[in-house]
């Protein structure tokens, strides 16, 4: 367990300011800007909804000839295949070209995939556009979130990627809700309006492609840092160029930029093996990308039919409804909870979760073999345990909407330095895609196989996470992009990243500016006064 006193620069420089996503004029078009942005969480979020309700369609089983468990799985998986074909380019693309840039490139190649995939007149048509939908997607969401984190207003940087990632339940809830209204059709438009429909983020990005505004920070790194200026001084500070932000905003990119510099004379992968502090970041990396998706999640995301089939939910209508309102229950929850990371610690909330995970999901392996072996031996399961099972899963999704669901893009993002930024987010991507990869190959074929008992091996998993959580995870809170980055680091590097900036300003006079000291029993922050 580790847990450091984050520096607090940023913090000075804000108090007393008006810090509301609607304070001014400045905020309001910073945040709609932004919403471009956050929306491609959508596409991600609508997949594993549409695939779900794809399946309860008679249309789409009778097109598709009813897919065995091993086609369905191909079908599910090609999806991250196509995502693991495009990360080797995803980080190179946002730093040589820029995060809108890779953006809207990965838009064009996603809306391509979802009208081939809606056209699709055979098993190997559907199978290449969804293939050609997750290169997109690649770009795309390795893109948003660094767009987002970099943009943002210092102190709405990780509630605005916090529900980033709960956007994933809005395209689930456009899903399963549009699955739900096409079921009705008898011919193929019932499965091929929703198939259409998940290009729907692309849409919207493309044809706001002028309005979506390049991160400060890799202007600065590109030699841009008028343009960075204008863009912080616009959005910011409402259109204030003498307001003290602008200059501490770049002063502090810049110190943040030269340090990382010095420590890696070059950036590579080979990079986050080569200090402590950035071993820790590829364990922390490897760890989010995995448990988001190992701890029990992939059930409901992408074989909720299996699961309410097993538990006599067998109903092409209630499946759907069923699909639908744990959409809505999940962006619900996921939001809300996305508001309040700036209140409790990122480990709270990641061990909240964890535990309330792990605690949800023994009680619905328990109930899961009650119902199963009832069925085995009388041919049919109680109606109060399958209902009790719905109750877990609605629990489980909770405890999930506590941590997991807001923090996993949040918490990677923020502990990397900028020149490991775009390659951390590829490698959390490849992360989740190997373990979304493996869940969409196993879980069918398990749940067929030996049902109930493959709920056994998550809970052991989940008590796995909780360890692993629990002594790897830091706490970053409360700190400026650059400050929370350090934190891994060390206190040297820390106190560095102030001094620099510190050094930098010394032509404004008398600002108060935050420094740590050393004292006894932990750190101290004291003001100090910058002269000329």
């Amino acid at each position: 367990m580790s847990t450091t006193g984050a520096p607090v620069m940023m913090e000075a420089v804000l108090a007393g300011r008006s810090t509301g996503y609607l304070a001014n004029r400045g905020m309001i078009l910073l945040n709609l800007n932004l919403a471009i942005s956050l929306i491609s969480s959508y596409a991600t979020g609508y997949d594993g909804s549409m695939m779900n309700g794809l399946q309860t369609l008679d249309t789409w089983n009778a097109f598709f000839h009813t897919p065995s468990a091993s086609t369905l799985a191909l079908l599910n998986a090609i999806q991250n295949v196509g995502q693991l074909v495009a990360l080797p380019f995803c980080a190179i693309a946002c730093d040589r070209f820029g995060r809108r840039a890779t953006l809207l490139f990965g838009a064009f190649i996603m809306l391509t995939g979802t009208v081939l995939q809606g056209s699709a007149q055979n098993n190997g048509m559907f199978i290449a556009a969804r293939g050609l939908l997750g290169f997109g997607l690649a770009f795309n969401i390795t893109a948003a979130p660094l767009l987002i984190l970099e943009l943002a207003f210092p102190t709405q940087r990780a509630p605005l990627v916090s529900i980033y990632n709960a956007l994933w339940s809005l395209g689930a809830i456009a899903a399963a809700w549009i699955t739900y209204g096409t079921f009705r059709l008898t011919n193929d438009n019932g499965w091929r309006i929703p198939s259409y429909l998940q290009g729907l983020s692309s849409v919207v990005q493309l044809i706001s492609c002028f309005f979506i505004v390049e991160s400060p920070r890799w202007l600065v790194d590109r030699g841009q840092e008028e343009k960075a200026k204008e863009i912080i001084i616009k959005y910011h500070t409402n259109g204030n160029p003498d307001d003290y932000m602008v200059l501490i905003e770049l002063e502090e990119i810049k110190e943040a930029l030269r340090l990382e510099k010095e420590a890696l004379a070059t950036t590579s992968y080979l990079s986050f093996f080569k200090t402590k502090g950035n071993r820790r970041r590829f364990f922390i990396i490897l760890a989010v990308g995995l448990f988001s998706q190992w701890s029990g999640n992939g059930l409901i995301s992408y074989y909720l039919t299996l699961v309410l089939d097993s538990i006599g939910y067998k109903s092409e209508a209630s499946q759907n409804l069923i699909n639908g309102l744990l959409s809505i229950w999940g962006l619900i929850t996921t939001v809300f909870f996305s508001l309040l990371v700036n209140k409790f610690g990122r480990r709270t909330m990641f061990l909240t979760s964890t535990i309330g995970m792990m605690v949800t999901f023994i009680i619905w392996t328990a109930l899961e073999a009650t119902y199963e072996k009832a069925t085995d031996l009388t041919g049919r399961g109680s109606p109060a345990v399958g209902k009790s099972v719905l109750a877990m899963i609605v629990l489980y999704n909770t405890f999930f909407s506590v941590g997991w669901g807001p923090l996993q893009v949040t918490y990677v993002v923020e502990i990397l330095p900028y020149h490991l930024r775009a390659r951390g987010l590829v490698l959390y991507n490849l992360f989740v895609a190997l373990a979304l990869i493996f869940n969409q190959y196993a879980n069918p074929i398990a749940m067929t196989n030996i049902k109930w008992r493959y709920y056994i091996v998550y809970d052991v998993w989940l008590f796995v996470e909780l360890v692993v959580v629990y002594y790897l995870f830091v706490e970053t809170r409360g700190a400026s992009l650059e400050e929370t980055a350090a934190i891994l680091d060390g206190q040297s590097i820390q106190e560095q990243l102030i001094e620099g900036v510190a050094r930098a300003t010394e032509h404004e006079s008398k600002v108060p500016f935050p420094v740590n000291e050393k004292a006894e029993g932990g750190s101290k922050v004291e003001a100090r006064t910058v002269k000329e």
